[in-house]
């Protein structure tokens, strides 16, 4: 990671546009409100609690800890296949945008491992919590993982725990930052389609998204990604694909990764014409490349086979499950 930001350009405006909306909110004043509007700052209030740390460090700094920490994550899960995603240009462009993306979604997911993996209850507790604060930084990537690791551990407490601090403390500032999500969307997404929904509309991505969870049994970070990638309506680019491709455990889909990628690289990543504005030429080939990167990681993990383990979401195995047991018996 070192060397890769190094080698390939990083951009820092949106890291200088959250120290701007940091700084304000330090300050007392409210980035979301209608005299301050800072534009493309949508982070939640809350996120100062996780984000402050921005303020003294640089965008390299969060590249190199959030794409370690999920490359750490596939060796933690032996999902070999995900590492193919390494060598796409979904990863290509989240070094270029020079965002907090992968350290929230990598620091979020081990965090939560470790509140499994612990064995005193208040400290799994404080580590869970603390887990949903950094993932929902980045909501419009994170909300789905989030929602289905509570509903499967049935973490009640973290999750009350979780509203208290987040919610209720900062409860103030929600309206504007509501109010500037609505009606100011993130320019990002008028540019370029990150989702099904914002591509398609919501009854296609419902019907995709029914789909997706029947095919197969899921781990809650996979599901959380593919639902991300599918019923958004403001996507988080790039990251959806692999939590994706972790559920696939066939090796030889790691050449179809990348032959696909490159190929859709040299279709999609061109220069505009001479006359031509450089986002109104691009924007519709990012889209082309980032939804067909999602549809090929969901494609390949519902043809991937999978063996049960605890806590799998496996929504088919559930409804058969209910289904034979409602089922009346015939009598002789």
């Amino acid at each position: 990671m070192l060397m890769v930001v190094h080698i390939f350009i990083v951009n820092s405006f949106d890291f200088e546009v959250m120290k701007c909306g940091l700084h304000l909110l330090l300050s007392g004043v409210s980035p979301w409100s209608s005299d301050v509007c800072i534009e493309h700052f949508y982070n939640p209030p809350f996120a100062i609690l996780f984000m402050w740390p921005i303020l003294f460090t640089t965008p390299k700094t969060y590249l190199i800890l959030g794409g370690a920490s999920l490359f750490a994550f596939i060796f933690y899960h032996k999902t070999w296949v995900a590492l193919a995603w390494f060598a796409t240009n979904s990863f290509l462009w989240i070094i270029a945008a020079g965002g907090i993306d992968m350290f929230v979604v990598g620091i979020g997911l081990f965090l939560l491992a470790i509140g499994d993996k612990s064995y005193n209850k208040l400290q799994g507790l404080c580590w869970r919590v603390f887990a949903y604060g950094l993932l929902m930084v980045k909501p419009q990537g994170t909300i789905f993982i989030v929602i289905l690791y509570i509903l499967v551990h049935k973490d009640w407490k973290g999750f009350l725990v979780s509203i208290i601090l987040y919610g209720l403390l900062f409860l103030p500032l929600y309206p504007d930052w509501i109010n500037a999500i609505l009606y100011n969307p993130p320019l990002s997404q008028t540019q370029a389609t990150h989702t099904i929904w914002a591509r398609y509309g919501v009854m296609i991505a419902g019907l995709i998204a029914i789909l997706i969870i029947l095919t197969r049994r899921w781990k809650y970070w996979q599901l959380g990604g593919a639902l991300a990638g599918i019923i958004t309506p403001y996507g988080m680019p790039g990251l959806p694909s692999l939590l994706i491709l972790t559920g696939v455990d066939q090796m030889k889909a790691i050449p179809i990764v990348l032959i696909y990628s490159g190929l859709l690289s040299l279709l999609t990543w061109i220069n505009p014409p001479l006359g031509v504005e450089y986002y109104a030429h691009i924007s519709p080939l990012m889209t082309i490349y980032h939804l067909s990167i999602l549809g090929l990681a969901l494609a390949l993990a519902c043809m991937s086979k999978t063996v049960y383990e605890h806590n799998d979401i496996a929504v088919m195995d559930w409804i058969k499950s209910y289904l034979s047991v409602q089922k009346p018996k015939m009598g002789n």
